[in-house]
């Protein structure tokens, strides 16, 4: 997050959607954009057992934050869909 004075500015990366076509080239994306966070390991493999307290919550705060995006592709999907 940066701050420019009183103003706060948040970059979100934007979320594809799948819409039942091309799902190569949808997953791609998907899995780019995992990747620029710094969470597609974490995706595909989960977090390790920490050897310090330190790393446990980085982990923690890259869950939460892989979370994030799949909570926000779920929801598009149901607003699609529903």
């Amino acid at each position: 997050m940066a701050s420019n004075g009183n103003i706060v500015s948040i970059y979100q990366p934007a979320i594809s959607i799948f819409k039942d076509e091309n799902f190569e080239f949808w997953n791609i994306k998907i899995r780019t954009l995992f990747k620029s966070q710094d969470l597609w390991d974490l995706v595909e493999k989960g977090y390790p057992d920490p050897d310090e307290e330190t790393r446990l919550k980085e982990n923690k705060k890259k869950d939460s934050k892989a979370l994030f995006f799949i909570e926000q592709v779920q929801q598009l999907l149901v607003e699609m869909l529903g």
